[in-house]
């Protein structure tokens, strides 16, 4: 625990976390690792039995999984577990709903995993996943998220305009909370007064882009945001991953596809030949356009370092002003971290160390995690954490050191069911203070 801070203000902040999960965004992040372990789960106990009392009333999914599992209650952390969802929940509809378009069946399917209310929702004019988008958006308050994964299956998150909107205060939050100078002190964003472009390896727009771009530009200004794509297609998206499925299994010629999607084969195509040149473009914006400038940059670990040796091969260093932010994660190219990276990369880019931001999160959740100077993550207040046997998919003890798949709870959701199991791989130490 961390004595510096008010003992008032401790107190303050549990009274008020165990009201609200959101009023953890009031606080500095010091005060919020500086309460006790054991209160904070007491606090975040109560909280989960709110949300599993309110999913039983509201989420059909966690009434089927209840029932199934014989759970009434929440008596400890571990009864949550067999209401989490997992990979496959978000696309647990038939194949042929999408194929042939009824999305009448798959908005009812959305429906049962989550607490948003679709019986006005008539999605009978559908014929794409875009169209669906876009009635969900207009008759209902869910704003779908869609990934493709890696068999090629559509996966569909529920999550609502309110969520989105706590996602994106958490973001802000995460940024501000980072901006801080050699000597401690705050180089926080003011809006109004500071234009700092924000650059992003991504899609500005469409299902799959990040919701934080349009609060960041809505709070500076707009123009700010630079991305390497303009807009993401959730039907392109999913057709790609399908054919490239299929192809893999030698199945293409028997993929059922409406015609008209099919007609659109051809802009796959197209899109993915130019995506390097999209990526090159934005990276030559980097070397020459935002030079001795303020920037704030999201990107991969390896589009970092890469850029990083680029100035360095052209003899460039301090490329960007100090109080710059890079924020970047999803490890290095064949799992293998170079040598001293952060050295090259805060000679070339001008910049310290510390404004260097390593992050690990999901989309599954609203708030992710940021490594420490000690080269650990730390589990947001706001996230109930899970290590299970990788074998029997039990819960490991809360206690000491454990490796093993990772599953969490967030308490951030409201009307999306907050428990899920993934497939990552981590180590995780309960009770061992960082240093």
């Amino acid at each position: 625990m961390n004595t510096l801070i008010d003992p008032g203000v401790i107190g303050i902040y549990k009274r008020r976390l165990s009201e609200d999960p959101q009023s953890f965004l009031d606080y500095p992040v010091e005060v919020g690792f500086s309460v006790d372990p054991a209160e904070l789960d007491e606090i975040r106990l109560v909280l989960a039995q709110r949300k599993f009392a309110a999913a039983m009333d509201s989420v059909a999914m966690v009434r089927q999984l209840a029932k199934q599992n014989q759970v009434s209650a929440i008596g400890s952390f571990n009864d949550l577990l067999p209401l989490c969802y997992n990979q496959e929940t978000f696309k647990s509809y038939p194949q042929s709903w999408l194929e042939t378009g009824d999305f009448k069946r798959l908005t009812k399917w959305l429906s049962k995993l989550c607490a948003a209310d679709l019986s006005a929702v008539d999605a009978s004019s559908c014929e794409l996943i875009e169209d669906w988008i876009k009635v969900l958006k207009q008759q209902s308050s869910v704003d779908l998220m869609i990934s493709a994964s890696a068999d090629g299956k559509a996966s569909f998150l529920p999550r609502t305009r309110q969520e989105w909107a706590t996602f994106q205060r958490v973001s802000f939050w995460g940024v501000q909370s980072s901006l801080k100078g050699p000597n401690g002190e705050s180089q926080a964003l003011r809006p109004g007064v500071d234009k700092v472009p924000l650059v992003y390896l991504g899609a500005r727009r469409g299902a799959r882009s990040w919701r934080f771009l349009d609060f960041y530009e809505e709070t500076f200004g707009p123009g700010l945001v630079d991305t390497s794509l303009d807009y993401i297609d959730s039907d392109l998206l999913t057709l790609a991953g399908r054919i490239r499925e299929a192809s893999k299994k030698g199945e293409a010629g028997s993929l059922q596809i409406s015609p008209k999607l099919l007609a659109r084969k051809d802009e796959i195509a197209r899109l993915n030949a130019e995506k390097p040149q999209r990526v090159e473009a934005l990276m030559q914006r980097l070397l020459n356009d935002y030079r001795g400038r303020r920037i704030i940059f999201y990107s991969s670990m390896q589009m970092l370092y890469d850029l990083a040796i680029r100035f360095k091969t052209q003899g460039v260093k301090g490329a960007y002003a100090p109080d710059s932010y890079f924020s970047c994660g999803g490890g290095f190219a064949g799992g293998k971290e170079p040598p001293n990276w952060k050295q090259d990369v805060t000679e070339a880019l001008g910049i310290p160390e510390s404004s260097i931001h390593v992050g690990y999160g999901m989309q599954e959740a609203l708030s992710g995690m940021q490594m420490c100077s000690h080269g650990k993550y730390h589990v947001p207040v706001t996230i109930i954490p899970f290590v299970l046997d990788e074998v029997t998919d039990q819960p490991f003890p809360r206690t000491g050191k454990h490796t093993g798949r990772f599953a969490f709870f967030d308490l951030l959701q409201e009307t999306s069911w907050g428990g899920f199991i993934t497939s990552d791989h981590i180590t995780l130490t309960w009770d061992q203070p960082c240093g």
